[in-house]
């Protein structure tokens, strides 16, 4: 998580402006302007007990999914969590002590022997996400982005600069510009 801006630029609508008026003014308005930079993401490889974790303290509901290499892979949402778990309840990650809890740093070189991974390891970030990412540039219309979430069915779009991805927006970001 690396912040360059803190919160989105504020847009608001004077007291003497008409709604028409209003309407054009969120015309100029682009996915840079309201974009947030500060984005959460996780590892592929995090159980998903960790992913709620991260959702939770972060208060979001969704994030990013990134690689080895750090690089974006796909996005996973507490939508994607409670599908799987209404699926399948036995994949909502165990809350008792276990060999996720434990570090190698306190286990004793004979420990190692005799320490096997069950069969049933925790499902990861990457086994839960979904693959497709959605992005639109950082010059796109507010018009263009809803369009883009209505589209695809996503409440968030990352933002695309020069090929690469430079912020988030989600329908947060959008209700937020909108209700300032």
């Amino acid at each position: 998580m690396s912040p360059i801006v803190d919160h989105p630029r504020e847009i608001q609508m004077s007291s003497t402006e008409t709604p028409a008026a209003g309407a054009s003014r969120w015309g100029l308005v682009t996915a840079r302007d309201l974009m947030r930079t500060d984005v959460v993401t996780v590892s592929y490889a995090s159980p998903l007990s960790d992913v709620e974790r991260t959702l939770s303290e972060h208060r979001i509901s969704g994030a990013p999914v990134t690689d080895e290499a750090g690089h974006i892979i796909g996005i996973l949402s507490l939508k994607d969590l409670v599908a799987r778990y209404a699926e399948n309840s036995d994949a909502r990650p165990r809350r008792s002590a276990g060999f996720f809890h434990l570090s190698s740093e306190e286990m004793l070189d004979d420990d190692f022997e005799s320490f096997s991974v069950p069969n049933e390891a925790e499902e990861t970030a990457g086994d839960l996400m979904t693959g497709e990412v959605y992005s639109v540039d950082v010059a796109a219309s507010l018009k263009d982005v809803a369009q883009a979430m209505l589209d695809h069915k996503v409440h968030r779009v990352l933002v695309q600069e020069d090929g690469r991805y430079v912020g988030l927006l989600s329908t947060m970001e959008i209700l937020a510009a909108l209700s300032a």
